[in-house]
């Protein structure tokens, strides 16, 4: 009650009122420069620290000679001004001694110690202030009111840095500023409660006016300056803070390169419109040779070619759309609008990018492939972009600078051939795969001469798959290599077992003469075998000649030293050259299957069955029709001087059990010859 009543009798409130908001502000701006030191390390966190103790000290010093400066004596007072000085220095040396104990010791052990110098520096400031508060009168102090105040001091500055630890953030951060105020104020008028003048009769009362002015504006100014350089010194750390903040944000969200978003704000951005419920589509692009680009004109030209895709991308899809880089060479595309819009983007995007670009006198040519989804037919993220990823494959598929629109059911499609991939690469293994053969016969003689060997691959539960569904994967994901080896070893392995003379056909494809394992594979299994290399017969088609012709002549060299033969499969379609012809060591050319079903109906047909057939003889070449299944169609090879036949008419293909490999003429194909 004696400190109230003091509080109310003894000083001017509007005084009070004022240090204490001096203190509140000052304690808060402590606080926040405090926690910033707290969350620095070396050099930095001793600026931190020489702030706070600034702070800390002119906030007690400046709520100490404001609250003075309403104090009301009952005698004559004056300051003295060094005593004023070291009171301030005492202040901001034992604050700062105390705060940096807290952020170096941020343990209970620091807390006490360094919470204990900052009440003890209070309390110093407040009773060295005091004595240079000079009365013209008797003083005397209660001891007890001295001490509760240096408690109190000590206590709640303790509490104050006990608080600052476990509260960081929140509104229970507030705690930590009242507390230090509480310290602050408390101390102040607990000290002055103690603090009894008894003045001396005839001597004047109170400060002289021109004393009190010089002194109330020197605290104020000090104060203030004090202050403000502590919240600005703040504020332009949190300015800072903010805008490295913004540049950090920006750099997780944006490709460095071309200032596109990256795929996590691409994620974003597609989270957010199925959010919204927005229809929007999703276009996936893909550059085309940008490897090639890189390699050819270094990595420095492929980012300016990349920053200048960019900037032509932004340019079609305009500010409404959205633009991310997502990969090395992949670019995603969100636009708002119908189908017919994204695609129509789509095609600009197509000719934008197929248009040269001219990158430090380098002439680029490049471009690109696009899927399209819709965002209805999808409900994640993650979802839409898969079913991009799928449209983009297919229109790589079918070529450079195509488009393909996603459709309902091409993912469990993807998902059916990605579970076919996985079961074709343990297929060999588990011994799924038989060979058939399917008779080839001279046509003058009627006989059997050969056997094409032909792969079957028995699924556990899909059954019998055809080769053209599994021929094209094995060579897309690499396993053919290992199953044309097998094939090799199997169909000589069962040649050897014929108690005749005639060879087996195998064809090898493009991937396997691309292979160096290609020869030794021959190589093996004829000597596994025992089988002689004139029974072996290799066929191979146009497309591998025309991806490495040069080594392929070399392979087929080889075999021809061997004594292995050698025939072109599928003449006539594809890549044919009449060059192939004159230039490969071949034996055997076998006419497309297509050209001998139609010549009897098309005149384009019989006019390439008959010129071919022709050169073969001219060159020395034997000549076989594939496909054949009519007798009219033999008949007609027949006729046209064409060497061999194989088809259903002369065999379909069956099992080594149940095939005849008698040299006498099927019936059917006998009576037909007989015919002609």
């Amino acid at each position: 009650m004696r400190i109230v009543f003091h509080l109310i009798s003894d000083h001017n409130i509007p005084f009070v009122l004022l240090a204490a908001l001096m203190c509140v502000v000052g304690a808060a701006v402590t606080i926040s420069l405090f926690r910033r030191a707290l969350q620095n390390e070396g050099l930095r966190r001793h600026g931190w620290n020489f702030l706070t103790a600034v702070s800390a000290g002119s906030a007690i010093w400046a709520t100490h000679f404001i609250a003075m400066l309403g104090y009301r004596p009952s005698a004559q007072v004056s300051f003295d001004p060094v005593l004023t000085l070291v009171s301030i220095l005492i202040a901001v040396v034992g604050s700062g001694i105390g705060f940096a104990i807290c952020a170096k010791w941020k343990n209970r052990s620091g807390t006490i110690i360094g919470g204990g110098v900052i009440g003890l520096a209070i309390a110093a400031m407040h009773y060295v202030g005091m004595l240079a508060y000079r009365v013209e009168g008797l003083v005397s102090w209660n001891q007890a009111y001295v001490a509760v105040s240096i408690a109190l001091a000590v206590g709640l500055s303790i509490a104050s840095i006990a608080a600052s630890h476990r509260w960081a953030c929140g509104v229970k951060r507030h705690i930590t500023t009242a507390l230090l105020g509480a310290a602050i104020v408390l101390l102040h008028f607990t000290g002055m409660a103690a603090f009894q003048v008894s003045p001396i009769a005839g001597a004047g009362a109170g400060v002289d006016s021109g004393v009190f002015a010089a002194m109330a504006l020197s605290i104020l100014i000090g104060a203030m300056i004090i202050l403000g350089t502590g919240i600005s010194s703040y504020l332009i750390d949190d300015r800072t803070r903010a805008v490295s903040n913004e540049q950090l944000q920006r750099m997780a969200s944006h490709d460095p390169l071309t200032g596109l978003a990256n795929r996590r704000a691409l994620r974003e951005r597609i989270d957010a419109g199925f959010l919204s419920g927005e229809h929007f589509g999703y276009l996936l692009v893909d550059l085309a040779q940008f490897k090639a680009v890189n390699d050819t004109y270094g990595h420095a030209i492929g980012d300016i070619l990349l920053v200048e895709v960019a900037a032509r991308l932004k340019q079609i899809v305009g500010a409404d759309g959205f633009v991310a880089r997502i990969g090395a060479d992949e670019l995603a595309i969100i636009l708002s609008g119908t189908d017919e819009d994204a695609v129509g983007i789509a095609y600009e995007i197509l000719l934008a990018i197929s248009d040269p670009f001219e990158i430090l006198g380098h002439v680029i040519v490049t471009g690109c492939n696009i899927g399209i989804c819709r965002a209805e037919l999808a409900v994640t993220a993650e979802g839409l972009m898969q079913q991009a990823d799928i449209a983009l494959n297919e229109a790589k598929r079918t070529g450079r600078d195509r488009v393909f629109f996603y459709e309902e059911g091409m993912l469990e499609k993807v998902a059916a051939r990605h579970q076919l991939e996985t079961d074709l690469k343990s297929a060999l293994e588990n011994q799924e795969f038989r060979l058939v053969y399917q008779p080839i016969r001279a046509l003058a003689s009627g006989q059997t001469i050969g056997y094409e060997a032909l792969i079957r691959w028995h699924h556990p539960t899909r059954g019998l798959v055809p080769p053209a569904d599994f021929i094209p994967l094995a060579e897309e994901i690499g396993c053919i290599v290992a199953i044309g080896g097998w094939v090799l070893a199997e169909a000589c392995r069962e040649a050897a077992k014929w108690d005749n003379d005639k060879y087996v056909a195998i064809n090898v494809s493009p991937v396997q003469f691309r292979s160096p394992l290609l020869f030794s594979h021959v190589t093996q299994a004829l000597a596994t075998s025992g089988v002689p290399a004139h029974r072996l017969e290799i066929e191979l088609t146009e497309t591998a000649i025309v991806a490495q012709g040069a080594r392929v002549a070399q392979t087929l060299e080889a075999f021809r030293a061997l004594g292995i033969t050698v025939a072109m499969d599928d003449f006539g379609t594809g890549f044919s050259s009449l060059a192939h012809l004159r230039d490969l060591p071949l034996d055997r050319i076998k006419i497309d299957r297509s050209f001998v079903a139609t010549a009897a109906t098309d005149k384009n047909s019989m006019a390439v069955l008959r010129a071919v057939t022709q050169l073969g003889r001219d060159i020395g070449i034997a000549t076989l029709g594939e496909g054949v299944e009519t007798v009219e169609q033999l008949r007609l090879l027949e006729s046209l001087g064409c060497d061999a036949a194989q088809g259903y008419l002369i065999g379909k293909p069956g099992a080594v059990e149940a095939a005849s490999f008698k040299t006498s003429a099927d019936p059917k194909f006998a009576a037909a010859v007989a015919r002609t």
